[in-house]
């Protein structure tokens, strides 16, 4: 046997690159009902998650197990990293695809076929490979450097080739099995006839790693409330994740946790529904014992899932599509406006989670009670090699642990020294921008670009809409912390992503001294989300109402909406600005609610042209107003407004004179030049520039 050590780094690497891609292809799917708001057809590239439904027929079973055969699905599976240079979505997605099928069949002949030795390490590899992803993600600030910028995928595919090669170049004949031949042991546990429950856990287990655990940061996410207790901040209490799954890994071969299996999965539900229903703090805590669990279980439930019978098809048949029927119904939850049978699935993540738990529970109960290493070890395997194997997996994933700790202490330190540089000043800006959660309209990653816009905009006050992507169908991202730590920017997201919203993030150069998330009437369409926050602006307190109305085709949401937020508006302090998303026409009814009855004026009430994003105020002296195309970096433009505080918050002369000339005002007050200047109508043009008859100025 060659070097343990590179044996566990090999097969760790081509671990983090199977979850790459199963972790990939959904935000791919999901990126085209985005664009249209309705299935496409594309949802059936799914299907490469049913691809071990092919070992199920003996010839092809033969057919894969030959040596040259597994190493073009190897290449394939390599080679498929390289979709993120793909010309288009579409074939990106279909290359991602073929990734993910192939992926798959490897995965189901190796973890079932070659000596003892041999199926521990891939199968270790493969539960180290998402470590090594949360510490790589940590590093790249939420985001898999494969899929996130070209030199770091560039880099991964070549050292992917590489890794490839040598496990071709290896033994990689799985045409013969030391467990068929030898082992008595393995025989008999084979026998179980528990395949469809070890594929089910399999896939529930896999989903549920993914949705709650593909990033260290979704915990927080779970959890977070208002200003000033919003729960843990994502860095650094994602550490405490990454280590609670560590633990959850070591605490797994403990003979005790199998003898009280039923207590430990008692207290993997609870902690499951404590996240789900507690608030912050309580709701962190409830993760961090989740992770423990999850982490605990991985070993045992795939020991399950590879001596449930001699029919890998079958058994990873049944895992993938339990799989694939758990991650639909997550999607289905929070869109339940746009698909069909949605009704029935409207916001019910409860169900989602509770039926992974009870799988897992009797997996649990009905599986066997060996630890991997036992299921995997035969007469002829060398118990001294198990167990220096063993070692050095627990030695690689501390240091893995370690390294991402290091990782969340750096971010956190840079961080916290951008905060805090503005100067003390009584004008600030604010804005508005609908995100399409960090794709662009070509489906590629936007937030390089978007964070580079929203820094050159100068903006104090900025709230991004469709901001919610720490879902397995939008990549697990916590855009908020990215932005936040890019920009150095105080930050608040809500409500939590628990709640079912597309999510509200807002990022504040001054400090946020309190805030509360609101989920606003829906009963008819999707579930509408506002924040009201109150910001210190150089020891002036101004609030500020940011929210995101329902689709206009739900009249009685909109209606509802725009009543209970004009309350907001109105209870708000004497200096407020609204910043929202409102699917209603200019002197519409739902407008006029909020003028009216929430006593705000609008920036520029003469602006006829807009639909969906409003800016209106009260208590500030208004300065400018500019509108930014989007250059297809989303679907909607940046709105801007300039303010001044008064110095006499009761007398005080607003500003009405409106003039196009930039010259006419003090430089202070200008908007960006690097947008141009005044344009009238549409900028059609691929770049961000003023359109729509701004940037306007007022006297």
């Amino acid at each position: 046997m060659p070097s343990l050590w590179r044996e566990i780094l090999l097969e760790t690497f081509l671990g983090y690159i199977s979850w790459s891609l199963y972790h990939g292809l959904p935000p791919m799917i999901y990126y085209f009902p985005l664009q249209t708001l309705a299935l496409t057809g594309l949802e059936a590239f799914s299907i490469a998650c049913l691809s071990p439904a092919l070992l199920t027929i003996s010839p092809f079973w033969k057919l894969v197990n030959k040596k040259w055969i597994l190493a073009l699905l190897r290449i394939i599976t390599a080679g498929s990293i390289a979709s993120l240079e793909a010309p288009n979505a579409t074939l990106r997605l279909v290359v991602l695809a073929f990734g993910v099928s192939s992926s798959l069949v490897v995965q189901s002949v190796t973890w079932w076929s070659g000596s003892g030795l041999q199926r521990y390490l891939r199968i270790w590899g493969f539960i180290l490979g998402h470590i090594l992803l949360l510490v790589l993600r940590i590093w790249y600030t939420s985001l898999n450097p494969i899929w996130s910028y070209l030199t770091s995928n560039r880099v991964i595919l070549t050292l992917t080739v590489i890794a490839t090669l040598d496990r071709i170049g290896a033994n990689d004949d799985c045409s013969k099995s030391e467990e068929r031949k030898n082992s008595k042991v393995t025989k008999n546990v084979a026998c179980r006839p528990h395949r469809l429950l070890a594929g089910a856990a399999f896939g529930s287990l896999l989903f549920l790693t993914q949705w709650i655990f593909g990033e260290v940061s979704l915990v927080s996410r779970w959890a977070v409330s208002g200003h000033p207790h919003p729960g843990p901040d994502p860095n650094p209490f994602g550490g405490a994740v990454l280590f609670g799954l560590a633990a959850g890994l070591m605490l797994s071969a403990c003979s005790w946790l199998h003898d009280a299996s039923l207590i430990w999965w008692m207290i993997g539900a609870a902690s499951a529904a404590g996240l789900l229903y507690l608030r912050t703090w309580a709701a962190a805590v409830s993760g961090c014992v989740l992770a423990i669990f999850t982490g605990s279980v991985w070993p045992r439930v795939l020991g399950h899932l590879i001596s449930s019978g001699t029919s890998p098809g079958e058994t990873m048949i049944s895992a993938m599509l339990v799989y694939l029927l758990e991650i639909f119904f997550c999607a289905w939850c929070t869109g339940f406006k746009f698909v069909p049978g949605g009704v029935y699935t409207r916001e019910r993540s409860d169900v989602l989670l509770g039926i992974m738990t009870l799988i897992i529970g009797l997996n649990m109960h009905f599986g066997p009670k060996k630890n991997l290493d036992f299921v995997l070890q035969t007469k002829n395997s060398s118990k001294v090699l198990f167990k220096k194997s063993e070692k050095y997996m627990k030695l690689f994933l501390w240091l893995l642990v370690g390294i991402g700790l290091l990782g969340l202490g750096l971010r956190h330190k840079a961080y916290e020294k951008k905060l805090g540089k503005r100067a003390p000043a009584k004008e600030f800006s604010a804005a508005i921008w609908p995100f399409r959660f960090g794709y662009d309209n070509e489906g590629w990653c936007s937030l390089e670009r978007s964070a580079q816009l929203l820094s050159e905009t100068g903006a104090d006050f900025i709230t991004i809409l469709e901001s919610d992507a720490s879902k397995p169908y939008m990549g697990n991202n916590d855009l908020t912390m990215w932005l936040g730590e890019k920009l150095g920017f105080y930050t608040d997201f809500g409500p939590s992503t628990r709640d079912h919203t597309w999510g509200i993030m807002v990022l504040s150069r001054y400090p946020i001294v309190k805030s509360e998330h609101h989920l606003l009437p829906s009963p008819e369409g999707e579930i509408a989300p506002a924040i009201t926050l109150t910001i210190d602006i150089s020891d002036r307190l101004v609030d500020f109402v940011v929210t995101h109305f329902g689709n206009h085709e739900d009249d009685l949401d909109r209606k509802l909406q725009a009543i209970t937020v004009s309350k907001l508006l109105k209870n708000s302090s004497h200096q407020v600005v609204f910043l929202g998303y409102v699917t209603s026409a200019p002197g519409s009814r739902d407008y006029r609610q909020l003028i009216e009855h929430g006593n705000v004026k609008d920036i520029d009430s003469t602006d006829q042209e807009r639909w969906c994003e409003y800016i209106m105020y009260r208590g500030l002296i208004r300065l400018g107003y500019a509108r930014i195309s989007h250059a297809e970096l989303s679907d909607s433009e940046i709105q801007m407004a300039k303010f001044r505080i008064p110095d006499d918050p009761i007398n005080y002369r607003d500003n009405q004179k409106v003039v196009i000339d930039h010259r006419e005002v003090p430089e202070k007050t200008h908007f960006n030049p690097r947008f141009g200047s005044y344009k009238e109508g549409h900028n059609y043009d691929n770049n961000h520039h003023f359109h729509m008859n701004t940037p306007k100025y007022f006297l």
